[in-house]
C-alpha cells in the first residue's frame, strides 16, 4: 500500500466521521442549545462544517473523482444543509431534553406555586434571587446551610419553607435551569441566554404565549411539547 493510499484512507475516515457528526448535530438540534449555549454551539458547528468540507473535498480529489464512496462525506454535509434549511424542523433534541426533564419541570411548577415563590435562581450565578430578595456575589450556594445563612431572615419573615426551597434548587440544577419567573399568566424556566435573548421552557395559563413579553423580550421561536409546555427562544 503506497503512502498516498494510506493518507487517502485516513482522510476518508476522518471526513466521514466529521460529516456524520455534523448531520447528527443538526438532526438533534445541537446547534441551538442545550449543550454549551446557542452562541458557542453554533460557532462549534460552523467550525466543524468548514473542516468537514475541507476533508470532504480532499477525499474526492485524492481518489481522482472516480469512486462514488469518496462523495459520501460531501453528500452527508449536503443532507445536513437540506435538513437545516429546507425541510420542516425535527426538534428532536428539544423533545428528548423535555422527556428527560419533564418530572423536574412539573415539580418546579407545582411546588413554586404552592410555596408562593415567583422568582428564584439556581443560586450558582452572581445574582442569587428569591422573590424580591437579591444577593450578589461570586459564591456558590450549593447546600441548605448556605441558602439559610444568606436568605434565612427573608425566609422566616415570609414564612417560606427552606427545605422546599432546597428541593426546588436541586431540580433547577438537575435540569440545567438557571432561574424561574412566575406571573399570573405564565411560568418561565430560563436555561440560558445573553443580554438580548433567552431560551428555556414556558407554560402559559391565561394568554396566548406569543403575546407574552418575557423580561421585555419577544418570542421568536416556539416549540410545542406536552402538558402545556413549550420550548421558547426570545430576543
Amino acid at each position: 500500500m503506497t503512502e498516498k493510499i494510506k493518507i487517502g484512507k485516513v482522510i476518508k475516515i476522518i471526513s466521514t466521521l466529521i460529516s456524520l457528526m455534523i448531520l447528527f448535530a443538526c438532526i438533534f438540534d445541537l446547534q441551538y442549545s442545550i449543550l454549551i449555549g446557542p452562541f458557542w454551539d453554533m460557532l462549534l458547528l460552523m467550525g466543524l462544517t468548514i473542516v468537514g468540507l475541507i476533508f470532504a473535498i480532499a477525499t474526492i480529489s485524492l481518489n481522482e473523482f472516480k469512486k462514488f464512496v469518496s462523495y459520501i462525506p460531501l453528500i452527508l454535509i449536503a443532507s445536513t444543509f437540506l435538513i437545516t434549511f429546507v425541510l420542516p424542523p425535527l426538534n428532536l433534541g428539544h423533545y428528548i431534553h423535555y422527556s428527560l426533564n419533564k418530572e423536574n419541570l412539573e415539580f418546579i411548577d407545582r411546588e413554586t406555586r404552592k410555596e408562593n415563590i415567583y422568582k428564584m435562581t439556581d443560586m450558582l450565578r452572581y445574582h442569587k434571587i428569591l422573590n424580591e430578595k437579591v444577593i450578589s456575589n461570586d459564591l456558590y450556594y450549593t447546600e441548605k446551610k448556605d441558602i439559610e445563612k444568606a436568605f434565612g431572615k427573608y425566609i422566616n419573615e415570609h414564612n417560606l419553607d427552606i427545605d422546599k426551597i432546597v428541593e426546588i434548587q436541586n431540580k433547577l440544577i438537575a435540569s440545567k435551569i438557571i432561574s424561574i419567573h412566575r406571573t399570573d399568566d405564565c411560568v418561565i424556566l430560563i436555561i440560558d441566554g445573553f443580554i438580548n435573548n433567552e431560551y428555556g421552557y414556558i407554560k402559559a395559563f391565561s394568554k396566548e404565549i406569543k403575546s407574552l413579553s418575557l423580561n421585555g423580550l419577544k418570542i421568536v421561536k416556539l416549540i410545542k411539547l406536552k402538558n402545556d409546555w413549550y420550548f421558547f427562544y426570545s430576543k
